[in-house]
């Protein structure tokens, strides 16, 4: 799935209050501040595929959840972002050049909070 990126500097700032957002996935669009790396490209194009294979919305129910789990556990904003299954997944493979060829289907699984 080729990903369509649309460059909005002021709404990803305006995002930024829990952690600070370069891109966001926000199917089927991956919006980002700046021109983004290939790398960083490749870690949001991993959330597209998470997303399409929870039909979008069950990914945002899990997505939070994952947050919400993890501020009860760790007590910090960032590690809870950090450890939400899906970031996992995304941050582990982004420097991978074909890990989206070769991606297993919901391989966010194998990660926990």
């Amino acid at each position: 799935m080729k990903p369509v990126v649309i460059i909005a500097p002021k709404f990803t700032k305006a995002l930024s209050w829990i952690v600070d957002i370069t891109a966001i996935t926000l199917f089927p669009f991956i919006v980002s501040r700046d021109e983004m790396s290939d790398d960083v490209l490749q870690h949001e194009t991993i959330h597209l595929l998470q997303q399409k294979e929870l039909f979008v919305v069950f990914f945002y129910m899990l997505y939070v959840w994952d947050y919400l789990k993890g501020m009860v556990k760790y007590k910090n904003k960032e590690k809870a972002y950090f450890q939400i299954r899906f970031e996992q997944e995304a941050y582990a493979f982004m420097y991978e050049k074909d890990y989206l060829k070769n991606r297993p289907k919901y391989n966010w699984r194998q990660y926990k909070v």
